[in-house]
């Protein structure tokens, strides 16, 4: 890292040399690498932070380029898996950053895993079943994490630090919110420039916690499009919760399953993930011997991907599978069946 590069943070008296420094030390996990983490993705490696693993487990679409920064048609036409997109661009922004991608479904199996070594979370993914892992790991193991989330024109930033007195995310949800009622960019969709303001915000909290200043408390949320910023901060006095379980040390119910099924629909996709038992790796070989007579499939490393009878199967080497174009459990599953198996 030369002086160059950040001698404006440097000159900035919040940061200062000896800020910069513990910023390079950090090592910062993304998890999500879509709307807001593209652009957390950019601003921590323009910042300066140490290392940056970038955790997603699905691919680029057209429909991201509205407003997934990082990302371009030719990834979109590729399905290129996002983590690698993003660690591919970033690496031009900086080539002496220390990115890594990881494409992977996050779950309690890998977790530990997964984001074990790292010194900060940044959370914005797009389902609380993964949020709570993220937010149930940081507590158990005192990881500072930084959760930000957008929708439609509102966007959402919390901080939950390892203090006994600080309330996680388990804290404000209580439990998992029953399927279909929480808004998403598919039913709500969202104004396209509002992610970029809730990766700034998110970032700017992580930029305190890593030079050891105290980051905001509570959650701060805001509304873009009624002609100004209306920003909200509620909670800045709030405790843990007493039936937090995480919070209380008494167990962490994410960690041990809570919420991990073997199917899902994914957020705002049109799309089910099929996960088999046992996390088979698949054989790309032989399934593109097989289904490229037939079907034009596009493979990479870490992905196979087809289309069939008016949808996707997209194969991940990690055994998941993504059926695009559905919603339908049972038919995600029939098509996985009879074109992948087991």
């Amino acid at each position: 890292m030369t002086s160059a590069r950040h001698s404006r943070s440097e000159r900035f008296t919040g940061i200062g040399a000896d800020g910069q420094r513990r910023i390079a030390e950090t090592a910062i996990a993304i998890v999500g690498v879509g709307a807001v983490g593209t652009v957390a993705a950019e601003l921590a490696v323009r910042a300066g932070f140490g290392r940056l693993t970038l955790i997603d487990r699905d691919v680029v679409e057209e429909t991201n380029l509205q407003r997934q920064i990082l990302f371009d048609e030719d990834d979109a036409r590729a399905g290129a898996p996002k983590a690698e997109a993003a660690a591919r661009r970033l690496s031009r922004v900086d080539a002496r950053a220390r990115i890594t991608a990881r494409v992977v479904d996050l779950t309690h199996r890998n977790v530990d895993e997964v984001l074990g070594g790292h010194t900060m979370l940044l959370d914005g993914c797009d389902n609380f079943e993964t949020r709570l892992l993220v937010s149930d790991y940081g507590k158990k193991n005192g990881v500072p994490t930084i959760y930000a989330a957008a929708v439609g024109s509102d966007g959402l930033v919390s901080v939950s630090m390892p203090s006994a007195q600080w309330p996680c995310l388990r804290c404000y949800l209580g439990a998992l919110p029953a399927a279909g009622t929480s808004p998403t960019c598919d039913t709500e969709g969202i104004v396209p420039s509002l992610p970029a303001v809730v990766a700034a915000l998110a970032v700017g909290e992580a930029l305190r916690i890593a030079v050891g200043n105290r980051p905001s408390r509570g959650v701060l949320s805001f509304s873009v499009w009624e002609g100004d910023v209306r920003p909200v901060r509620a909670f800045a006095a709030a405790k843990p919760s007493p039936s937090c379980d995480a919070c209380h040390g008494r167990r962490y119910p994410a960690l041990e399953g809570e919420g991990a099924s073997e199917i899902a629909r994914l957020c705002g996709r049109n799309a089910v993930q099929v996960v088999p038992g046992g996390r088979q790796v698949p054989d790309f070989d032989r399934l593109e011997h097989a289904l490229s007579a037939n079907f034009p499939v596009q493979r990479s490393a870490h992905v196979l991907s087809f289309p069939v009878e008016e949808v996707v199967l997209t194969l991940f080497s990690d055994g998941r599978c993504i059926v695009r174009g559905t919603e339908d459990f049972d038919r995600a599953r029939t098509l996985y069946s009879r074109y992948v198996g087991g």
